[in-house]
């Protein structure tokens, strides 16, 4: 069974130094800040603006009816409406990646028409309400106008188009209706519109801040991840893929400690490897072992395979941790990779002796061995090496000094294993020290 080893998905850092201070960057997110905004505060500007048709409402039902703003206030509530089913369409939603000018434009001009319906209405109800209702209406208009600016801090223009009508037409009828006097209405109106302008400047240049250090803190979280993926990617290299997956998702600890676990280990060295490297120049050697180890390290990837080690030019590599798909597929899938390797390896021999870069036979041994084997970390609380140890890995290195050149030895329970598809054939036992009975052989004659 082949195994897929993926890797991590690099991030796109391209021009994160200079997004810090683009406008356009600050730009966008600041329109979806007001989208966002605009879509969590729509309850309370729903329920604020029916209040205050009801308070209106109540203080005088006969005045409202008479002055005709019943139906100013009807529209109001017919703009409501879809505000409402918006809100309940949108609410679940993600916070959107990207808002468009266009959805942002609308959002003043619904802003601007709401606030022309509540000064047609407030320039119609006025002088038709008596002096206290007037005052009362006067106040309800003010608290309206801070609500809207800290309901949408990021939209100070959006505030503006609403506040603006509906409070310039409230200012003036209570002038020509002398529901004040002209230096108390002149001083109210002051303050209030000095209270209101300085609570919208100071929120818009809290938002741009809160935006700004926002975009900067992706941006460091951005060139860390992608420092981190550099350096996890040079690691990665220096380890098997499956080990390195199971550091990286948690299931394998930076602690010494170690299991006992059936494992399928494989042996291979190169036949002749001392007089091959007196013919090459060094940086000719270099380049043969690694297009070697290369091809080899493919192969033992696509069967599943974990390399443990490159000794030279010896290659090292198990099966059954830290993935097994059980002891007889594991025995299996290392028989099939050697196979593979030897037949890859004629293939690449042709090519580097019609290269000129060899003159004799590239050939490598294996050896197969199926058994327990202690598998963990090993070495000191500052430095270790996953591993596998024991006399199942002895033998199999054994094993692999004893094959024919460009053959594969197998031991005998990795035989068992493979026996129902693989032809071998049964070769002298070993001895091996401190082992008093032989080990028994096959050499692997034919892939059918």
């Amino acid at each position: 069974m082949k195994t897929q080893t993926s890797a991590i998905k690099p991030v796109n850092v391209t021009g994160i130094s200079t997004s810090i201070t683009d406008r356009d960057a600050i730009s966008d997110e600041i329109r979806i800040v007001q989208s966002v905004q605009t879509q969590r505060g729509m309850p309370v500007l729903i329920i604020g603006n029916l209040l205050g048709i009801s308070i209106i409402t109540y203080m005088d039902p006969p005045a409202i009816l008479a002055s005709f703003a019943i139906y100013p206030f009807s529209l109001i509530g017919l703009m409501l409406l879809p505000m409402v089913l918006s809100y309940f369409k949108l609410r679940k939603r993600a916070r959107p990646i990207r808002v468009s000018h266009r959805r942002i434009r609308i959002i003043y001009q619904l802003s601007l028409v709401l606030g022309l319906f509540w000064a047609v209405s407030i320039v119609l109800v006025i002088p038709h309400l008596s002096q206290v209702h007037n005052i009362a209406v006067l106040i309800s208009m003010f608290f309206m106008c801070y609500g809207a600016v800290a309901l949408r801090p990021s939209m100070p223009l959006s505030s503006a188009l609403y506040i603006i009508p509906f409070l310039t037409a409230t200012i003036v009828s209570a002038y020509v209706n002398d529901v004040l006097e002209p230096g108390l209405l002149a001083f109210y109106t002051f303050n209030g519109l000095f209270g209101l302008g300085q609570s919208a400047w100071q929120n818009w240049q809290d938002t741009k801040e809160a935006v700004q250090l926002n975009l900067e803190r992706i941006a460091v979280e951005t060139e860390h991840a992608r420092v981190l993926e550099t350096i996890s990617k040079g690691l990665g290299k220096y380890i098997s893929p499956q080990l390195y997956q199971a550091i990286f998702s948690g299931e394998q600890q930076a602690e010494i400690a170690s299991k006992r676990k059936k494992l399928t280990v494989f042996f291979s060295d190169i036949v002749n490897f001392t007089e091959i490297t007196d013919q090459l120049e060094s940086e000719e050697l270099t380049a043969l072992l690694n297009e070697y180890l290369t091809e080899m390290s493919k192969i033992a990837l696509d069967h599943g395979g974990t390399i443990d080690k490159f000794i030279g030019d010896a290659v090292v590599i198990y099966f059954g941790d830290p993935i097994s798909n059980g002891v007889k597929e594991d025995a299996s899938a290392c028989v099939r990779m050697a196979i593979a390797m030897q037949q890859r390896l004629t293939d690449i021999q042709q090519d580097w002796q019609g290269r000129g870069i060899i003159d004799q036979p590239f050939q490598v041994r294996v050896g197969i061995n199926t058994g327990y084997c202690t598998v963990g970390n090993f070495g000191s609380d500052e430095r270790m090496d996953y591993t596998i140890i024991g006399s199942t890995v002895n033998l199999a290195a054994r094993l692999e000094s004893r094959a024919d050149a460009g053959g594969i030895l197998l031991g005998n329970e990795t035989h068992s294993l493979v026996k129902d598809w693989l032809h071998a054939e049964e070769q002298e036992a070993i001895f091996m020290k401190g082992f008093h009975k032989p080990f028994r052989t096959f050499k692997v004659t034919n892939s059918v």
